[in-house]
């Protein structure tokens, strides 16, 4: 029984995925009056508006090394099949227009990327929130571009697609170390085999899918050494099944793995509250958070005075909030 309701959930899922494609085409092209220009490179096309021509250009340039970068951290050069297609949206309703359209989306998306068919939607710099990272955010979307260029036919856990996107675009810090341990010490810890196909449900859920998975690539990583990793993925383009090439490769099955990995966070979160200091480190932190958020504010508050005194149009102050990101 439970054989069937797997198979018919793959089904599903596989279902729902192409209904996604064929929806976001249609957004697509009703909303392709939004943006008035395109820009293009050897590996990048950006839809935007002409409004944004300045970021536009900037971020072309910066995509080159993006995608070098994240290629030789990853250890695998695969065919891209066609370039990158990057959707800049000018504000939030535009953004809107895309993501209404795609119910699995996690509450609060600021970009996501439709890996068959190589394209990036993303906010706008100005617009994301105060300790959103742009840079960071487009090479998150850009990994799910590549790993699924490397494994283009076979289905990819969402954990491990999340994981792998957040890892190598080093999305990792002190504030995201805290947000994890504290959990653990909690309790809120998730059972990622669970989260094959969709996003938890629960908003409180969804950082904590997040964090665990970038901590399970992490621990994968770390366990088995890069190389390992790198052979695993090698594997992939010739792969039936994800499960059985990942027991090849590892010698231990994912699911054992995964329920390692969960005995590794406690592990884990012992030993980081033993070398911060026996607690002093979790009393400073939320206050060290408090300071950066407001730094970050006030960042944002006197970009948005220089906009109010030139035009909101003005190349520089674009450009000067696109570095801060």
């Amino acid at each position: 029984m439970s054989y069937y309701f797997i198979l018919s959930k793959k089904k599903l899922f596989t279902l729902t995925r192409k209904i996604n494609i064929v929806i976001f085409l249609y957004v697509f092209l009703i909303s392709s009056t939004l943006f008035s220009d395109i820009l293009e490179s050897p590996n990048l096309i950006i839809s935007y508006n002409s409004k944004d021509k300045k970021i536009a250009e900037k971020i072309i340039l910066k995509f080159s090394e993006i995608a070098g970068s994240v290629k030789r951290d990853v250890g695998i050069y695969p065919v891209m099949s066609q370039k990158t297609h990057l959707i800049l949206c000018h504000n939030k309703s535009d953004y809107k227009h895309y993501i209404e359209e795609f119910k699995t989306l996690p509450e609060g998306s600021i970009a996501f990327a439709v890996p068959k068919k190589g394209c990036i939607v993303i906010q706008n710099p100005r617009t994301m929130p105060v300790d959103a990272h742009f840079y960071r955010v487009l090479t998150h979307e850009y990994n799910h571009i590549l790993l699924h260029a490397i494994a283009p036919d076979i289905h990819i856990p969402l954990w491990f697609d999340e994981g792998f996107a957040q890892y190598f675009a080093k999305q990792w810090n002190f504030k995201r170390e805290f947000i994890f341990v504290t959990n653990a010490l909690k309790g809120n810890i998730l059972d990622l085999k669970l989260f094959y196909y969709h996003y938890p449900k629960h908003k409180n859920q969804l950082e904590i899918f997040y964090l665990q998975s970038y901590y399970t690539i992490k621990f994968l990583i770390d366990r088995f050494s890069k190389t390992r990793f790198y052979e695993f993925l090698e594997a992939l383009p010739s792969s039936k099944n994800f499960e059985i090439t990942f027991l090849k490769i590892y010698g231990i099955s994912l699911i054992q793995f995964i329920d390692e990995t969960r005995k590794s966070i406690k592990s884990h979160t012992i030993l980081t509250i033993f070398y911060s200091g026996f607690g002093l480190f979790w009393i400073i932190m939320p206050l060290l958070l408090f300071i950066a958020y407001i730094r970050k504010r006030i960042l944002r508050k006197k970009i948005e005075e220089s906009w109010k005194q030139e035009d909101l149009t003005t190349d520089d102050s674009d450009e000067k909030y696109l570095d801060s990101k």
